[in-house]
């Protein structure tokens, strides 16, 4: 792997390409380099709004595929999505195929091998079903398969190239007008700031929300809840307060509660997610540095697991636990359902509890209902 001022400036290409998708092929060419492979892929699940994209490298190899069938029936994509349990790791050919495989299963022997190529390092840029987006690193067999070195040095880049894929595909539909006016037609509020932080421009939607958990005072976002806005005046900061190619912190989305809804019943917190616009994709919106995206859970889908280990810092089995009991199962019958005992279901419902601040499996669930998908 190259510096890591080398690594700051690939992060800031992955933020431009999600604004400018004519750029995901030069992009993906530095990150071949950056990473010391010879070929890089961007694959989205068949849900996503995005396009197959390589560099010029896997050119070759990705028509043939196609052609051919063997992306249809990728062994890599079979058996590598149910071995990704964590989102934040990277996966090796290592995890899924033994050295006889590797040398002789169809997929690697007729169609890896015949282009030169023989390891990957694949991680997800987006961990969202059929709507995921995976990067791939391919390396010829001279290149050597990834160390467990290079794997951890890639995983500590991880959360920036997720935030940029998820920035990425909220915009993807924003070929034609300002990305704001995309962000109306899905749904989403958006928000653009100024290299202070200060709001300079937002969607209809995020109007909308306005007075409802948040406000602008003189420029600033700010939520009516006093640990809500300290968490976002930290997020905020996260992405505007930091020199351009820094690999600082990534803050987590901030949940930012509202007035109670019809009856007294509790409204869902607004979510908002942040994400830099550097360089060429700042210049698209003039002076914007940062794009806030404020997803309003009453007009989302039911909340998925990365949303909530992304929110409130689940681990996955506390997140499918969680999950299960915003279902409407009891503790029991979740506990049959993952195969673990009461005591050890119970024990993470505790630690779920405390992580997303309720006391109780019923307002937890009231909480969880009203969560919708985050970017």
């Amino acid at each position: 792997m190259e510096s890591h001022d080398a690594v700051s400036a690939l992060v800031d290409s992955f933020y431009e390409a999600a604004l400018r998708p004519e750029l995901w092929r030069q992009t993906l060419e530095t990150c071949a380099r950056v990473f010391g492979s010879e070929g890089a892929l961007m694959l989205p699940g068949p849900d996503a709004p995005l396009e197959l994209a390589c560099n010029p490298f896997l050119d070759a190899a990705i028509a043939d595929g196609l052609a051919q069938g063997w992306l249809a029936h990728n062994p890599r994509v079979l058996r590598g999505i149910p071995a990704m349990r964590d989102p934040g790791r990277v996966l090796t050919e290592q995890h899924i195929f033994s050295p006889r495989e590797l040398d002789r299963l169809p997929f690697n022997a007729e169609y890896v091998s015949a282009h030169g190529l023989r390891h990957f390092a694949g991680l997800y840029l987006v961990p969202a079903g059929g709507r995921s987006l995976i990067l791939s690193l391919e390396r010829a067999p001279r290149s050597g398969a990834f160390t467990q070195a290079e794997c951890e040095a890639l995983e500590r880049v991880v959360p920036h190239l997720q935030r940029a894929g998820r920035l990425a595909l909220r915009i993807a539909q924003a070929r034609a007008g300002s990305a704001l006016e995309a962000f109306d037609l899905m749904r989403c509020a958006g928000l653009l700031l100024d290299g202070a932080g200060a709001v300079v421009r937002m969607n209809g939607r995020a109007a909308a929300l306005m007075g409802s958990g948040l406000n602008v005072l003189q420029g600033a976002l700010i939520a009516q809840h006093g640990p809500s806005n300290a968490a976002l005046g930290r997020l905020i900061g996260s992405v505007v307060g930091t020199r351009r190619g820094s690999l600082g912190p990534v803050c987590r989305p901030v949940a930012v509660p509202r007035p109670g809804g019809p009856g007294g019943q509790p409204a869902a917190p607004l979510i908002v997610h942040a994400a830099p616009l550097p360089g060429a994709a700042g210049d698209l919106f003039q002076q914007a540095r940062a794009v806030l995206l404020i997803v309003d859970p009453a007009e989302a889908h039911p909340p998925g697991e990365g949303l909530l280990r992304e929110l409130y810092g689940l681990t996955a089995a506390e997140a499918r636990l969680a999950r299960m009991l915003a279902d409407g199962r009891d503790l029991g019958e979740a506990a049959d359902a993952l195969g673990v005992a009461v005591s050890t279901a119970r024990t993470q419902l505790k630690a779920v509890f405390a992580k997303t601040g309720t006391g109780r499996q019923a307002q937890l669930a009231v909480l969880l209902a009203g969560l919708g998908r985050g970017p």
